[in-house]
């Protein structure tokens, strides 16, 4: 006959919020603990962190893929302004500052980078350039 093993006792498995999970794996980005380290401080193993990372690491993911609308101011050139300016937009016009050229985007990306393109470039180009700058 085989041997049988009766465990009693409370279970061993812990339900971790995703506000809790964060905070382990801000703890191993920012402190400068290993994986190994920060897993015994919490008494999990660390492919249980290497798992969580993933997993939000994926959420991002499917986060950035989504659209999203962004604000877009729009700047009118010189020669579309018809008749004769008034003084007032004479003197706007005199204050030395940069023209915007035409045919050409300026994007304004995550952490104040800019990007101007023109604006007949591809979108699916122009998407792959923006999440690159915002990514670094």
């Amino acid at each position: 006959m085989g041997r049988v093993e009766i465990l009693t006792g409370r279970e061993r498995r812990r339900i971790w919020s995703d506000d809790q999970k964060l905070a382990i794996l801000e703890e191993v980005a920012t402190i400068g603990l290993t994986v190994a380290d920060v897993a015994r401080r919490h008494d999990v193993l660390p492919q249980q962190i290497y798992a969580w990372r993933r997993k939000f690491a994926e959420d991002r993911g499917k986060l950035l893929q989504e659209p999203c609308f962004l604000p877009v101011t729009l700047v009118e050139s010189e020669s579309a302004t018809p008749g004769k300016a008034s003084e007032e937009e004479a003197v706007r016009k005199s204050a030395p500052k940069k023209a915007a050229q035409i045919g050409r985007i300026e994007i304004r990306c995550k952490g104040g980078r800019v990007l101007k393109v023109d604006a007949g470039m591809d979108p699916l180009m122009l998407q792959g350039l923006i999440r690159s700058v915002e990514e670094a």
